[in-house]
């Protein structure tokens, strides 16, 4: 063996030695996956009342709401997302009397709403920049949870959302969303829906049957 080749050997461990501690102090880049847990506060609607539909059957209070989103990232642009939120609403029932007019106050409850969706994300800048806004879209169910003796039900929904996602490293982020989470009740004939474009109100003709639920939140990303 040459005295070149010997001096090239022992200059191995040394080589493996550097790339061993390059590779310990350098984390492996994020997989496709993300977890966010949210926080923050959600408007809340009503139902309206069929024969006077200014007069609320029930009405439910804002309150503070909380969250757990799980993404895959399916390329730079979009991620499928699962979604998973909890709010509990002051719930003040009314009975109304069409024949007389008369309105009777119910006994107040809190009326929990387990929203869970799937859906999708639509980055509106491709995946490495440290801002991007997006735009979602999701279709799933809500349980509605009341604590008096009523049963809890299920019941359709969907969510219309955008907001910003701002990467501090590879693996932590955070993110604001504004989310449209509306809750389908029930159907009470042909109805129709008209709206107001000085004030921005839009109002069912028919029995309202939408619970509207507005949320505006911020969360911690962590991705792995």
């Amino acid at each position: 063996m040459s005295s070149s080749t010997r001096r090239l050997l022992a200059l191995v461990p040394g080589a493996l030695l550097a790339a061993a501690a390059v590779v310990a102090q350098s984390p492996p880049s994020p997989g496709r996956w993300e977890i966010t847990v949210l926080s923050g506060y959600r408007i809340e609607g009503g139902i309206s009342s069929r024969a006077a539909p200014e007069v609320q059957v029930l009405a439910l209070d804002d309150a503070a709401t909380f969250g757990l989103a799980v993404d895959w990232q399916i390329d730079r642009y979009a991620d499928a997302e699962m979604q998973y939120s909890y709010t509990s609403s002051p719930a003040s029932p009314t009975v109304f009397d069409p024949d007389t007019g008369a309105i009777q106050r119910g006994h107040a409850y809190d009326l929990g709403i387990h929203d869970v969706t799937f859906g999708i994300l639509g980055n509106l800048v491709p995946a490495g920049r440290t801002v991007r806004p997006y735009i979602g879209l999701g279709l799933g169910f809500s349980v509605l949870v009341p604590s008096n003796d009523l049963a809890s039900e299920t019941k359709l929904t969907f969510s219309v959302a955008a907001g910003l996602r701002a990467t501090l490293s590879p693996r932590f982020g955070l993110r604001f969303e504004a989310r449209w989470v509306p809750v389908y009740l029930f159907s009470t004939g042909p109805g129709g829906l008209t709206c107001d474009p000085l004030y921005f109100v839009c109002s069912s003709r028919d029995t309202g049957h939408v619970i509207q639920q507005a949320d505006f939140r911020l969360g911690a990303s962590f991705r792995f």
